[in-house]
């Protein structure tokens, strides 16, 4: 199973819009970044927990599928 959490995304720093990659479970638990340019530190925030119900739909869906593709092989 491909765990989500591990994914790479990319994000820009609020202060000097320098674009890099965190993994997606940084902004899960709302981590504390360092920006690689301007060394800014920042915390990510989920205010809507628009992250953590993301990640909880991608690993339904892809339980869906991993039963679906097991009962087509049957």
């Amino acid at each position: 199973m491909i765990d989500i959490y591990d994914t790479w995304i990319e994000i820009s720093c609020p202060k000097c819009k320098y674009k890099f990659s965190i993994q997606l479970i940084d902004a899960k638990l709302e981590s504390h970044i360092y920006c690689d340019n301007c060394k800014c530190k920042f915390e990510l925030k989920d205010t809507d927990s628009s992250v953590h119900n993301s990640i909880k739909e991608i690993n339904n869906a892809l339980s869906e599928l991993d039963q679906t593709l097991n009962n087509l092989f049957k």
